[in-house]
């Protein structure tokens, strides 16, 4: 009897077939693709595989992210009057082809009457982080340009967050603040609003007379809503890059945004500066850095676009030239590690299309025109339709998901 269970035994493979392989691993996230390609070495080259890719993408786009249950499209467009005066609109989007467009009213927190805008591409529970456009009469005080609201439009609850006294604590030097990202911190149950802020002497007099104010260097801080204030962070972290690179996103309590940093090129006379994924986690503070492969980072930022994206759930960057019509898309496995960049899609072209804002549910990527006429693009059906909008200014698309939950207790 133990003799022909032996002999059953010895007959039993251990070999997985391509095609059940292909299957298996199509369908993994990313970040678990990856780690399990170094099994065999024939799935570590599966990238270069067009039939496996072709699987993957299908299946990357199907799947039903939890990202986008219950989720709108809200777009903002804004318009410039006399004297560059930003004048934001809202609308809300919906229908099978974003036919219904609703104009929605923006909070009115203060006692004189101001424009807003969406910071983000995304609503936090409900949560919109909108700052000040400007007064739709007069001339803002120099304090009401650091000052954000936080509002839930479905219960038109609002926040306005206090004056941070380390950005304005000197008389002679004036702050130039730059929004990084907002976002919720699971642990304490908290939304936080993150920036950086720059000081400039305030008049030539003033930079003559530095002594007597001492020296502002750059800082971080951040706002949480618990306590209803700001404070420094200890910590040293690139700014955002600023050079035709699109927005902030947030993914599960982490907010990321493009960083710049200058590194030794071969020639010791030459620098040359390091594009990277930089990541501040909300709840424990910490920055981490992704870097781009080589081989990846073929965009000349003179004449091309990297924009910031998240594709159905997961961290990505569409890259396009000013002069072409096609896009690239990659997406990232898992933050901190550069080789987990891949290139999931190749769009175009799409004629007359000039650049991304925004990106919509699972696989709708909003586009602007050269005439202006703003268009979406399904990944997965391969068309293109018009909105039926045109904007001649700024515009973005923000995911919004309604929540009637009131905000986190404030202890003041």
């Amino acid at each position: 009897m133990e003799k022909s269970l032996d002999a059953t035994n010895e007959k039993v493979s251990h070999h997985i077939y391509d095609d059940i392989a292909f299957v298996i691993l199509s369908k993994l996230p990313l970040k678990s693709f990856i780690r399990f390609s170094c099994v065999r070495k024939s799935w570590s080259l599966l990238f270069q595989n067009s039939y496996f890719m072709k699987m993957f993408r299908t299946n990357f786009l199907s799947k039903d992210h939890s990202h986008y249950n219950d989720t709108s499209i809200l777009l903002q467009h804004i318009t410039l009057h006399n004297y560059n005066v930003c004048v934001p609109k809202l609308y809300s989007l919906s229908g099978e082809r974003f036919e219904n467009m609703v104009k929605l009213d923006w909070p009115n927190p203060y006692e004189d009457p101001f424009d807003f805008i969406i910071l983000g591409s995304v609503s936090i529970n409900g949560i919109l982080c909108i700052q000040d456009a400007g007064r739709a009469e007069g001339i803002r005080c120099i304090e009401e340009l650091g000052r954000y609201v936080l509002w839930n439009p479905a219960t038109g609850e609002f926040q306005i967050t206090p004056t941070s006294t380390f950005a304005f604590e000197s008389p002679c030097w004036d702050p130039i603040i730059d929004f990084h990202g907002f976002g919720y911190d699971r642990i304490r149950d908290d939304y936080k609003v993150i920036r950086h802020v720059v000081f400039h002497p305030g008049t030539d007099e003033d930079e003559d007379e530095t002594w007597k104010d001492g020296y502002h260097s750059p800082l971080w801080e951040i706002y949480c809503l618990n306590s209803n204030s700001w404070k420094k962070l200890d910590i040293d972290m690139p700014r955002q890059y600023d050079g035709n690179v699109g927005v902030q996103v947030y993914v599960d309590g982490v907010c990321h945004w493009w960083g710049e940093s200058e590194s030794d090129s071969e020639s010791e006379s030459e620098t040359c500066d390091e594009v990277y994924l930089a990541s501040f986690d909300l709840s424990n503070e910490v920055f981490v850095k992704t870097s781009i492969p080589s081989n990846m980072d073929d965009t000349d930022t003179d004449i091309g676009i990297r924009c910031l994206v998240v594709l159905n759930g997961a961290i990505g960057w569409i890259t396009n030239y000013h002069e072409a019509t096609t896009f690239h898309i990659s997406i990232l496995g898992e933050v901190g590690v550069k080789e987990s960049w891949t290139k999931l899609f190749v769009v175009g072209p799409l004629s007359c299309v000039e650049h991304l804002i925004g990106v919509g549910k699972k696989d709708d990527i909003f586009f602007k025109k050269n005439d202006n006429e703003l268009v979406w693009f399904n990944l997965n059906t391969q068309r293109i339709e018009e909105l039926g909008i045109k904007s001649d200014d700024g515009c973005k698309i923000v995911l919004y998901k309604e929540s009637f939950l009131p905000f986190a207790r404030i202890n003041n």
